[in-house]
């Protein structure tokens, strides 16, 4: 029960997410507001990495992606997540990033 609860509140955050998501086309400081939404699902997308049991490991040897396939990747798995498909996964983007934020011992 205590895993549904938690898988619950995920998708609810995840939902809250894209809810909260600005088109940034339509914001007055779009970069500023996109990164900022980007930080916020990639720490999302951290807790649940953490949550996962992965297996095999990540394609750690792609290329970073850029800040525009990153954000179309996060609305796409977030939305999914949300709808309350929790163990759909982006391997390269998980991938990307934990390359690029590490975790702190």
């Amino acid at each position: 029960m205590e895993d549904f609860l938690s898988q619950d509140a995920f998708a609810g955050r995840a939902a809250s997410l894209i809810a909260g998501f600005n088109d940034p086309a339509s914001c007055k400081c779009p970069a500023a507001e996109t990164l900022r939404w980007i930080e916020a699902a990639e720490a999302c997308v951290l807790m649940r990495i953490d949550q996962l049991r992965l297996i095999g490991g990540l394609p750690r040897h792609e290329p970073p992606l850029t800040v525009e396939e990153r954000l179309s990747r996060l609305q796409r798995l977030l939305r999914l997540w949300a709808e309350g498909c929790l163990f759909v996964i982006d391997e390269s983007l998980f991938a990307d990033i934990l390359k690029r934020r590490p975790k702190k011992a």
